[in-house]
């Protein structure tokens, strides 16, 4: 499993620490920590990190997945 958070350092807290422990209860797991002030790099990290970027992507293609939701 993979997950991506993206929150504001104010927002961690005990429940979020015992969040991730129940997601991956019992797990080996790797924390990333990168901040966040140029949010196109974070999206871009996002898109390469879910495989939705090939080395032929447009950036239009790129912008699609990324801002879809």
């Amino acid at each position: 499993m993979h997950v991506n958070y993206k929150l504001n350092t104010n927002d961690l807290d005990a429940n979020f620490l015992e969040s991730v422990k129940l997601m991956f209860k019992d797990k080996d797991i790797i924390i990333s920590i990168a901040d966040t002030e140029n949010d196109e790099d974070f999206a871009l990290g996002k898109a390469i990190d879910e495989g939705l970027l090939s080395e032929s992507a447009s950036r239009e293609e790129l912008d699609k997945v990324l801002y879809a939701d």
